[in-house]
């Protein structure tokens, strides 16, 4: 079927992505380079909610924590995977065979297997109890970045730079469908559950949400102006949350393809890199450029909490699955494990929630802009004053929020003709650059045929 195609606007995109078979498995790369020494567990306490800050010493990409939350499985850039234990202070294994950064990894729900990802092109599924490689997944012609088991553990989703979405089967180790329609690298995939449907983002600025037997995109989400960096099921399977380098996160409802949420960072380094569900479906953990990981309630609005720690942005995250733990890892050379922020009480029926409440606790502290619905107030019909005064502040919300929309899109549309603008210049200078250069080519060989003629003419005379 034709896919729903949520945006801002009223345009109907209509795609018809097709299903391609695996491409063929890319040549060998060079030889696996040494791998870097490991640093220590230092047990660290830099705010309340901190459990512990493990100094990994390398970069590190990604990061999963095991089903009973009890370790922590890391892809590095020095081309490793590594899993430690949270409780012993220890590193358990290290997972040895890419070529390349490991990008993704993702721990299967049972915590038999974990599956990487790197920019060596493969996926490799590994037995999560021993540092042995179960199969090596090849079909991606570029790098891969994200990878996510199903519900039931029998399949694998990958996302690449190839902008492919892939779905394996993990026991026979082959792929089962390419999905085929984003137009840009693909960043991000996770499994709705019951494993019927998947999402992925992409740098074209848009999430899909694929029907997994299928391979149709079911629905193509627009409204992010920049890289949609991640994304995440809620467990009740309405809700998904995206991210961007746009600074917003946006809630979709996946079963009336509508976008119910939009929460924008005000901060210059608000980017989104990983967004991440709370078990309750009610809260979104994010992962922001500005260092800090910050999480939301969905329906409220209202930041509940903000973890600081990182020395750099924060570019993944995990939750664990009973909500009590979350993990999150940057390109500090850290991984840091906390404790998930109480609840903030809700307003109680009966009672007039405070003026900020109608556009979220996150308005009053200037760093997340959620749409908010109008709020329904206690102590005064619609037709009081105050009950007058709180609608229209509600409705002004609402027209800064449209024109907010309004002008964004401008500004990305002129982004967008400065940055074509700028490619055209590059291209016609490198092409008058290398115009240059062939002509100083030119010249020296004509010097030196100019050079090898004159020598010619005097061995000739001499030789007369």
């Amino acid at each position: 079927g034709t896919p729903t195609v949520v945006a801002p606007a009223t345009t109907v995109l209509s795609p018809t992505p097709t299903v391609a078979t695996p491409v063929p498995a890319p040549p060998p790369l060079a030889p696996t380079l040494p791998p870097s020494p490991l640093a220590g567990f230092v047990a660290a306490a830099t705010c309340d909610d901190e459990v512990c800050a493990l100094n990994v010493g390398r970069e590190v990409n990604a990061v999963a924590m095991s089903p009973d939350a009890r370790q922590v499985a890391l892809g590095l850039q020095d081309h490793t995977l590594q899993v430690w234990d949270i409780g012993e202070k220890v590193l358990v294994h290290v997972f040895r065979g890419h070529r390349n950064w490991v990008n993704a990894v993702a721990w299967s729900p049972d915590g038999a297997r974990l599956a990487s990802g790197g920019a060596d092109k493969t996926i490799r599924v590994w037995n999560a109890l021993s540092p042995q490689c179960e199969s090596t997944l090849q079909g991606h012609l570029l790098s891969v970045n994200a990878v996510a088991f199903s519900e039931d553990a029998l399949r694998l989703a990958s996302g690449s730079w190839d902008k492919t979405v892939c779905i394996w089967d993990v026991e026979q180790g082959k792929a089962l469908v390419v999905l085929n329609g984003h137009t840009d690298w693909v960043h991000s995939v996770a499994w709705a559950p019951g494993g019927r449907q998947l999402a992925s983002a992409s740098s074209d600025h848009s999430v899909r949400v694929w029907n997994a037997v299928t391979g149709v995109a079911e629905l193509v989400l627009l409204g992010h102006l920049q890289t949609v960096s991640s994304v995440s099921f809620a467990r009740n399977g309405i809700f998904l949350a995206s991210g961007s380098l746009d600074r917003t996160v946006r809630i979709w409802n996946v079963q009336e393809g509508a976008l119910v949420a939009r929460l924008q960072q005000d901060s210059d380094e608000g980017s989104v890199h990983c967004v991440a569900f709370m078990p309750d479906s009610d809260r979104v953990v994010v992962g922001c450029g500005d260092r800090h990981l910050k999480v939301w309630g969905v329906r409220s609005g209202d930041l509940e909490g903000q973890l600081s720690g990182h020395e750099e942005a924060v570019c993944g995250v995990a939750a664990s699955f009973d909500g009590q733990r979350l993990v999150s890892c940057s390109h500090d050379l850290t991984v840091r494990v906390w404790r998930t922020p109480p609840r903030r009480p809700r307003t109680l029926p009966g009672t007039t929630p405070p003026p900020a409440a109608l556009a979220g606790a996150a308005v009053a502290e200037g760093l997340l802009t959620p749409s908010l619905p109008s709020l329904p107030l206690a102590g005064g019909g619609a037709g009081g004053p105050t009950g007058a005064s709180f609608k229209e502040l509600a409705d002004r919300l609402r027209f800064s929020e449209d024109t907010n929309q309004r002008l964004r899109q401008q500004l990305s549309e002129v982004q967008f003709e400065l940055e074509e603008s700028a490619s055209r210049l590059r291209r016609q200078s490198s092409s008058a650059t290398d115009q240059e250069s062939k002509l100083v080519q030119y010249r020296e060989m004509i010097s030196n045929l100019t050079a090898e003629k004159e020598r010619l003419e005097r061995s000739f005379d001499e030789m007369r």
